[in-house]
């Protein structure tokens, strides 16, 4: 039987789940993730930038879905407060350049950086397997949810995309794009491209 959308239950990520979301994020978001794939140092996913994704489990803002039959992850959404954006050290040349590509987005987006009032989805991940089920779609929604329940002071919830599919998702539900920043259009200070190709990131933003 084709599975749908009451086959998955959503729920917080505790950590106890670490070692489940680690490779999740390894498994089928990371190895499709364009900034992550297109950096001059190689395509890998560095300690750091995973550890920065697992560190909001702690803040309960990590929303998993799962089959409801046996339990199986199969998709991933990391949000939390603009604030909280980096909560590790930075102890890479990619993670800075990650960063200082999205910051150089938020600029063009927004005209500074996000706004610590703001609520940004990180990450958003659903396996290969279980795609076209509307779990990305649900798992926008229960990151909506808990920031309206958590955080209501909150003047909006923004998100980066990075293929045509997660920005008609976030069309979808409500999202207006607010800029987009090409892969060329950020280089070092020899002028060099550090994204490799002709990729570009889209900003969306929803006001609450």
């Amino acid at each position: 039987m084709e599975q749908g959308a009451l086959d998955y239950e959503y729920a917080p990520a505790t950590e106890a789940d670490r070692a489940e979301v680690r490779q999740a994020l390894a498994t089928y978001f990371y190895p499709e993730e364009p900034l992550t794939l297109a950096h001059r140092d190689g395509p890998f996913v560095t300690e750091d930038d995973m550890e920065n994704a697992l560190s909001f489990l702690t803040q309960g803002t990590t929303i998993l879905a799962r089959t409801a039959a046996n339990g199986e992850l199969v998709g991933v959404s990391i949000g939390g407060p603009s604030a909280h954006e980096i909560s590790v050290p930075i102890t890479t040349r990619k993670l800075a350049d990650i960063v200082a590509f999205l910051e150089m987005l938020d600029v063009r987006a927004y005209g500074f950086a996000r706004s610590s009032s703001a609520y940004h989805v990180y990450a958003l991940a659903v396996h290969p397997a279980h795609r076209a089920h509307s779990i990305g779609r649900r798992l926008m929604e229960e990151q909506i949810a808990l920031v309206r329940a958590r955080w209501p002071a909150f003047a909006a919830v923004t998100v980066e995309t990075t293929g045509p599919g997660s920005g008609r998702l976030m069309g979808r539900i409500g999202m207006r794009e607010t800029g987009r920043l090409s892969f060329a259009d950020y280089r070092d200070a020899a002028g060099d491209q550090v994204f490799l190709g002709a990729g570009e990131v889209v900003a969306w933003e929803m006001k609450l």
